[in-house]
């Protein structure tokens, strides 16, 4: 398959490494980049992608690109009658969603979303034990994500700290809102409500670096995720599934899962790009289909509409720490709660 990637800088150079590894192992062909800067990379550079296509012609598209740019390249890119696959947000609406799955079903093409965490074993054997009825009944999907971040994340781009583009929930515990959204079967639903309280601790972003969002659909077990970049400590981020049966912990960046303090076993990880290709060749399922993100997206767009209220925080040296907000996060995903019922200060 012939693969070209847009976007070879920041999160894309992960892409350019994976690309050369399945050129050296023969699963793909990697033609070339579309980037606006200088990018050393082993295969010839664009300025945009229309004009590589007409010299290469690529059958796949990797876009990792700002946020902002992901729907108009995914429509260029399925007009040129390739398959996408897009780094997550996909699509900061509802309606961009709607029109890119439409787009997609009209010319029989497909668009995989960079969820990487979802083609983890852990991840799977998750979602077997939650089927089997293992866990019992679910009364609860937590998740809690926990890292310090310098002033410097905020000048790694000119869309981060941007509302709408960046926010903890849209960007860094993406994977931590996704995951706990497909592990309470809500992924694909339009009927959800969600609840969302969103704050910053820096007065030079306009986006959240905490927040907090709980979904909830009839018949689904109910969704919270707390987040902080103003933590005092990195760690891992965790999903918790609360089971009347048991509870599952698992950090999905380690691949690691662990019922009832029961390390269990998993399957190597499935990579995205190898998925999507055989996909094409052979029909298998897709890992993370955009399909798969309609929840997702929709909170990605109350995100950037919501009130993101400044919090007062202390500095220490480059970065700025909430006191008190890493333990905060984990409550709310033991006790699938908002940080308003928590009684925190912060809260609304």
């Amino acid at each position: 398959m012939r693969v070209a990637l847009v976007g070879a800088r920041g999160h894309g150079a992960r892409h350019v490494e994976n690309l050369l590894r399945l050129g050296h192992d023969g699963t793909a062909t990697f033609v070339g980049v579309v980037d606006v800067a200088d990018v050393d990379v082993p295969v010839p550079s664009y300025p945009d992608l229309p004009s590589l296509a007409a010299e290469l012609h690529p059958e796949i598209v990797v876009i990792s690109s700002p946020p902002s740019t992901h729907r108009d390249l995914v429509l260029s890119a399925f007009a040129l009658g390739c398959d996408v696959l897009v780094e997550k947000p996909a699509v900061l609406s509802v309606t961009d969603f709607e029109e890119i799955s439409a787009a997609a079903l009209e010319r029989g093409l497909v668009c995989q979303v960079g969820f990487q965490s979802q083609g983890t074993g852990s991840y799977r054997r998750l979602c077997s034990l939650i089927g089997s009825g293992a866990l019992g009944d679910i009364s609860g999907i937590g998740a809690a994500g926990r890292w310090v971040r310098a002033d410097s994340y905020y000048e790694r781009a000119t869309w981060a700290g941007r509302q709408g583009e960046d926010g903890t929930l849209v960007n860094p515990f993406a994977h931590a809102l996704q995951n706990a959204l497909l592990l309470a079967d809500v992924e694909e639903r339009a009927d959800i409500s969600v609840e969302l309280e969103l704050f910053r601790c820096r007065d030079t972003i306009t986006a959240d670096d905490t927040a907090c969002v709980r979904v909830t659909a009839d018949g689904a077990p109910p969704v919270t995720v707390a987040t902080t970049l103003c933590a005092s400590a990195s760690l891992p981020p965790v999903v918790l599934v609360h089971g009347s049966l048991g509870q599952a912990v698992w950090w999905y960046d380690d691949d690691r899962l662990t019922v009832n303090d029961h390390r269990m076993a998993g399957s190597p990880p499935v990579d995205l790009l190898e998925n999507l290709i055989r996909h094409r060749q052979t029909g298998e399922p897709l890992v993370a289909p955009l399909a798969a993100a309609r929840a997702f997206t929709s909170v990605v767009e109350q995100c950037g509409k919501a009130d993101v209220p400044l919090l007062p925080a202390r500095r220490v040296g480059d970065r700025v720490v909430l006191d008190g907000i890493d333990e905060v996060v984990v409550r709310a995903a033991e006790k699938i709660a908002t940080f308003d019922e928590l009684g925190c200060g912060f809260g609304r």
